[in-house]
């Protein structure tokens, strides 16, 4: 969501709070102080409000058609365009090996102390058993920050390659029939690796055509809405069979979903077209300027680490299984409530009551940055 680190530990400093992992936007070129872009902060927002929002109805997937219409249309670009940011802001590990100094800090100690949080959450409030092994295993969301520790290690690798991305999505394809795919973590890094390198690789100026001209905008918007109908034809099965949702979670190899080799990549292939084709017009679609919320994007780590204590608290707790919820009345209301959390979640005073837990301080663990002469 630095070269080395700074003394202050400001989420805008040292952009902590975009697209978990990934840096602050770069300022736009020319002389004058360092600015943020407003557009891509614009772009961490929404994008985290969609993981919000996605997780909740995650837990109504099976009680709705229209909630799994929508669930599958999120799905089916929020998370690959989540890692196509994390991969744009994350270039300057191709260039300096000094950027791997901020892995352990910024993504492993968060990832220890979350992971031990969600573990034990599950532990008090739904009754699973206490295992120790337990804890090291990638707990709800957490398998992101595995992945984007991964993904940033192999980056200087792509910058050596001819076509980075052709390689990246064969990898993806071949992926999908190895034996770790019983891992839902490797499994979702070597699915979602094309949309880390792509961001890693794309040059600056194809990203920008997406929101140059008004009518892309529009146009963006109006794909995404006509998007729902088409899912919801697709979930009720009468035109064409459903799809097995792993394809779309990036979670699960070929053989686990039913599939064979040939047609697991076929799925998978055309499940990564659907996610260039959705998230293509979800970047289009985006505010370009400033707004009331461009400055809450700067804190999405924040809300992608704090949301899920408390989706799973009120999913284990029984709240979100009282009836209300099975109309649409509540399938509304909840998703306004997971909006409004989200939103809640990246202001400062969670950011100063959290910090500690957020963005621990891991310097000490480092050796002092090599000076050079």
């Amino acid at each position: 969501m630095t070269d080395t680190l700074p003394p202050p530990r400001s989420a805008a400093a040292t952009g902590v709070g975009v697209a978990p992992g990934a840096e602050a936007a770069p300022p736009p070129p020319g002389p004058g102080p360092r600015r943020r872009d407003p557009y891509f902060d614009n772009v961490k927002f929404f994008l985290i409000l969609l993981v919000v929002v996605g997780h909740v109805w995650e837990v109504f997937r099976t009680r709705s058609l229209a909630a799994d219409a929508a669930y599958s249309v999120v799905y089916g670009f929020h998370m690959p365009v989540f890692v196509f940011v994390s991969g744009y802001f994350s270039r300057g590990f191709m260039r300096s090996t000094d950027k791997f100094r901020v892995i352990f800090p910024m993504l492993i100690v968060p990832y220890a102390i979350f992971n031990v949080l969600y573990r034990l959450q599950l532990v008090w409030l739904n009754g699973n058993d206490f295992r120790l092994h337990e804890i090291f295993r990638p707990q709800f969301l957490m398998w992101f920050l595995v992945a984007l520790v991964l993904w940033r290690l192999s980056a200087p690798l792509w910058s050596h390659l001819r076509y980075p991305v052709t390689v990246a999505v064969a990898l993806c394809l071949v992926a999908g029939s190895w034996s770790f795919n019983s891992d839902s973590t490797l499994c979702r890094a070597a699915a979602l690796l094309p949309f880390f390198v792509l961001g890693l690789t794309v040059p600056p100026e194809r990203v920008a055509a997406l929101r140059s001209r008004p009518w892309t905008r529009y146009a963006g918007a109006a794909l995404l809405v006509v998007a729902l109908p088409v899912a919801y034809v697709w979930q009720r099965g009468d035109v064409v069979p459903k799809i097995e949702h792993g394809v779309l979670l990036w979670n699960r190899g070929y053989e686990h979903m039913g599939f064979g080799a040939l047609e697991g990549m076929a799925y998978r292939l055309l499940a990564l077209a659907l996610a260039v084709v959705l998230g293509a017009a979800f970047l289009a679609a985006v505010p370009r300027g400033r707004a009331w919320y461009t400055e809450l994007g700067t804190r999405t780590m924040y809300v992608y680490l704090l949301h899920g204590l408390v989706v799973k608290g009120l999913d284990y707790g029984g709240v979100l299984d009282a009836d209300f919820y099975r109309t649409p009345l509540g399938l509304v209301s909840v998703t306004v409530g997971a909006l409004a959390l989200g939103t809640a979640l990246a202001t400062v005073p969670v950011q100063r009551l959290t910090r500690r837990v957020v963005e621990p301080d891991g310097r000490w663990l480092l050796r002092p940055a090599h000076r050079r002469t």
